[in-house]
């Protein structure tokens, strides 16, 4: 047995530590319980308390002495006493106690350390003391156990007896008996038989119980191991696993000794077992990174450190499994996070260091972008392998450097500097400098920290400014313009002689403060030259340019040019400096307003010359278009005069001519009956002329020229009725006359006869007639006459230019309609008639056309505008219909919608309440649909 636990830790790598029995599950991480927070402290007070009182024993230099005739019912004396020391050999008896107490206190801490662990898992200090305590606890049990079988060696014979055997196996039944309560324990109780002392172990004891004792802690140290523990036979069967090992797998300790390595480890396949178990006898141990899988199939990676042992003619694999999820993780993120720096320090425009504060400031990190600026690469300076960072910076400037880091370590504040650098090729390249000094704890070593950037560029255009202001100075020394200069961080401003002078001031009496210079300028200028101000240090505007009014000395308002500009901005890009110059406009400004005065006057004589005009167009067009319908009417009455006379004659003549027809028809009858074979040239004249047709289709012709000479006298009625020559006056009428009168007119354009082929196509037009109960209206009747005809001649000229529309109608033609709008597939006009709630005729006349645009019914009621081509619309007719209406005191409304078609809402009073301004115009009032 001693022989087997000696080639046991002699055979395997230390461990670390061994874990308690609070230690977390590592499969659902669940977070330490009270209870068993509890247990283990209990269980490191009873170590340290037993390790106490051990060391009080020893203290007692009585308790010590194997003299037989002392009585003890204390282990450690049994054991003592078992091995039968001499006098001669006290001293292992003192290094046995040290040993155990050693255990015992190294034990309790691993579980304190461990306690503590879950509370400060990243804290070194308890890594370094669970490593430390660790050593010191294998080595005590490791040197118990030689001390143990050295002293055994020396006493007993090499040949046991057999009664000791049958004792300690005795003894074995009755541990195993009296703990078989336990699953666990009848586990651990399976592995002290599997190890159980044999006949070939080279000591003979009289009694058992101290060995009883040491190997029970030495199997207990095992079972409560940090790391999970696995015997594995050389067919992979699992046959023996710490309580680690069940918590880390979540399987139960008797379901892992039903299971192979294979089972738990995907790294390990049942194929290539045979080769690894060649590998390690060869190798004799392994430290390698493999896979375990839980019973719930989760995976997580270990670190194994696997060795081969040879017991009793037996191969066995000894594995220490410890997973290493939380390190794996911990380097996926510091591999990210180097990545991301390694990705920020290269896109830095310029070179990042760390450095360590010495005489020549040796760097440990220096980026690539030293070379950029330098052209020396960063290794060079690294250590100072090839040389030191300082040797490239120029002499004049070394002491500063130094001083400044100094000045920066003495007050912990960061450091700025700006020197020159001595590039590979002897260049001198200006750098910007930031950093800061870093103490350590110990303040043994202070590292720089910090980045360096190239300002050459900015260096050699800040000394162009310079130069370029001081030609500036010189020359407007000898001109009328002003200069002023202003320092944004201390609010002072500079204003040049020639600036103070221009508004009669003394140099010394202005102070050079921009509040100073804000209260000389005019109350209704400030908030504009602020905010011009604002949005150019903002950079918001290239310059900043305005013109304003400033207090002179005398006390009168100078217009003054102000024109500026930041030259100087920080390395935050913030303005700190700006400059620019004043010239004082003010006869400029005199001469503009006498100007603007000027335009202003001309510009309203163009504006009332240009209302005239219009006005006369709008006269001399309502002229023309009154004359134009008076001539029209004329000539209208004219020719209905002209017709009407041979049409009564034919209309009062058809009547008498329908009766003598029809009396010759009958004698000619009685001939027939008569007479019915008559000569043969009559017979000949009859067929000539067919009589029978002529008798059949004569009446039809009679009847035919009736309703011909019928319709030609309403024509000429309608005529008369629409030209009112004789009624000019204003004079109450029936408005459904009219409008009747106006379709009879436009009769051919609503059915369009075959004459054409555009005719053939054009489809007729419906005309819906919704006449309400309207009494007689008080108008002029001519003009509501020529106000119809404009309105559904347009209407007509929509529905002819949307033909396709009725041609291919559209699929969502026949859903309801909203409103006023039409819902029909066919070309329809519809003519409403009512009387409202105010006592008002109203008149809409609707279409289905192809309506119009915003734009366009904006602009409907204006003069000469037109949407027809040329030479088909004068532009006339809606604005003359308008004026008419708004001659008659009522409104003419346009509701129209692209594509949906259009309405005219005519609004008329019953009785015109103002005859006496029969020219009163209303506003157009349009709206949409």
């Amino acid at each position: 047995m001693f022989e087997f636990f000696k080639a046991f830790f002699e055979n395997t790598i230390i461990l670390e530590g061994f874990a308690p029995l609070c230690y977390p599950n590592a499969i659902s991480n669940i977070p330490l319980q009270s209870s068993i927070l509890g247990t283990e402290g209990l269980m490191i007070i009873a170590q340290y308390a037993l390790a106490g009182w051990l060391i009080y024993r020893q203290l007692r230099g009585s308790e010590l002495q194997t003299s037989p005739t002392v009585e003890s019912t204390s282990w450690v004396r049994r054991v003592l006493t078992r091995f039968s020391f001499k006098p001669s050999t006290a001293q292992p008896q003192l290094s046995l106690g040290t040993l155990l107490i050693l255990g015992l206190i190294a034990n309790g801490t691993l579980h304190l350390i461990y306690l503590l662990r879950e509370f400060y898992p990243t804290h070194n200090a308890l890594a370094i003391s669970q490593a430390v305590f660790t050593v010191l606890f294998l080595g005590s049990v490791g040197r118990l156990i030689l001390l143990l079988t050295q002293s055994a060696t020396g006493i007993f014979p090499p040949t046991p007896s057999v009664e000791f055997f049958n004792s300690c196996e005795s003894c074995h039944h009755q541990i195993i008996s009296s703990q078989s309560s336990s699953k666990l324990d009848k586990l651990r109780a399976n592995f002290s038989y599997l190890f159980r002392l044999d006949t070939t172990f080279p000591i003979k004891l009289n009694l058992q119980e101290p060995l009883e004792e040491v190997l029970k802690l030495t199997k207990f140290s095992i079972d409560k191991a940090a790391d999970a523990i696995f015997w594995v036979g050389e067919d992979g069967q699992i046959l023996y696993v710490n309580d680690a090992a069940c918590r880390s797998l979540g399987y139960a300790p008797e379901e892992l000794l039903k299971l192979t390595i294979h089972n738990i480890n995907p790294d390990f396949p049942e194929s290539s077992w045979s080769l690894h178990w060649k590998i390690l006898r060869r190798c004799g141990s392994l430290n390698i990174e493999a896979r375990h899988r839980t019973k719930h199939n989760r995976v997580f990676p270990v670190e194994i450190t696997i060795s081969h042992l040879n017991f009793n003619g037996k191969e066995y694999q000894c594995a220490f499994a410890r997973d290493i999820s939380d390190r794996k993780q911990i380097e996926r993120t510091l591999r990210e996070r180097q990545g991301e720096f390694r990705s920020l320090v290269s896109n830095i425009p310029g070179a990042v260091y760390r450095g360590i504060l010495e005489e020549d400031r040796m760097m440990v990190f220096l980026s690539q972008g030293i070379e950029t600026i330098t052209g020396y690469p960063p290794s060079d300076f690294i250590q100072n392998r090839v040389r030191s960072f300082n040797s490239i910076i120029h002499a004049d400037d070394v002491d500063k450097v130094k001083r400044k880091i100094r000045v920066s370590l003495e007050s912990r504040q960061p450091y700025i500097l700006e020197y020159r650098l001595i590039g590979v090729d002897g260049t001198i390249r200006w750098v910007y400098e930031k950093g800061q000094v870093i103490v350590t704890d110990e303040e043994s070593t202070c590292w720089l920290n910090g980045a360096i950037f190239d300002i050459t560029e900015k260096r050699q255009a800040s000394e162009a400014l310079k130069a370029s202001e001081e030609r500036l100075k010189l020359a407007l020394a000898g001109t009328d313009q002003g200069l002023w200069d202003w320092n944004l961080v201390s609010g002072e401003v500079y204003f040049s002689p020639q600036w103070s002078s221009m508004l009669g001031y003394d140099s010394n009496k202005i102070q050079g403060k921009a509040r100073s210079w804000l209260k000389l300028v005019h109350p209704d200028d400030r908030e504009s030259v602020i905010a011009v101000l604002k949005q150019h240090l903002a950079g918001e505007t290239p310059f900043c340019e305005m013109e304003h009014r400033m207090l002179s000395h005398a006390g009168e308002w100078k217009w003054i040019l102000n024109h500026g500009k930041v030259v100087v901005h920080d390395e935050q890009q913030q303005p700190i400096r700006m400059t620019g110059t004043v010239k004082d406009i003010s006869d400029r400004k005199k001469t503009e307003e006498a100007l603007r005065q000027s335009e202003a006057r001309e510009r309203a004589k163009a504006q009332q010359l240009e209302l005239t005009l219009r006005e006369l167009g709008q006269a001399q067009a309502q002229l023309i278009q009154t004359e134009k319908l008076s001539s029209l009417g004329q000539l209208v009455a004219g020719i209905a005069h002209e017709i009407n006379n041979p049409i009564t004659f034919i209309y009062g003549n058809i009547t008498y001519a329908s009766q003598y027809i029809q009396d010759l028809l009958e004698l000619i009858a009685l001939y027939q009956q008569y007479y019915p074979q008559p000569d043969a040239e009559i017979l000949q004249h009859q067929e000539t002329i067919e009589l029978n047709f002529i008798l059949d289709d004569l009446p039809k012709i009679l009847s035919s020229m009736e309703v011909g000479a019928n319709r030609i006298r309403e024509i000429v009625l309608s005529l008369r009725n629409f030209s009112r020559l004789d009624e000019a006056d204003m004079k109450p009428v029936n408005i459904h006359d009219g409008l009747e009168n106006t379709l009879l007119i436009l009769q051919h354009r609503l059915r369009p006869q075959a004459g054409s082929p555009r005719e053939k196509r054009n489809p007729s037009i419906q005309v819906i007639k919704e006449y309400g109960n309207l009494p007689k209206t008080e108008c002029y009747p001519g003009q509501l006459n020529q106000v119809f005809m404009n309105v559904l001649s347009n209407a007509i000229d929509a529905l002819l230019e949307g033909e396709s529309k009725f041609i291919h109608p559209p699929q969502c033609l026949n859903s309801p309609a909203v409103g006023w709008q039409i819902s029909s597939t066919t070309p329809t006009i519809r003519i409403h008639t009512e009387l409202n709630d105010m006592n008002r005729v109203v008149i809409r006349i609707t279409d289905n056309g192809a309506g119009m645009t915003d734009r366009v019914k904006h602009r409907l009621f204006e003069p000469f505008f037109t949407t027809k081509p040329v030479g088909k619309g004068t532009g006339l007719g809606l604005a003359i219909s308008y004026q008419i209406i708004a001659k008659h005191q009522g409104k003419l409304t346009c509701y129209s919608e692209l594509g949906k078609g259009t309405e005219f809402v005519i609004e008329l009073p019953l009785k015109q309440e103002f005859r006496q301004n029969p020219t009163l115009l209303l506003e157009v009032q349009s709206s949409t649909a």
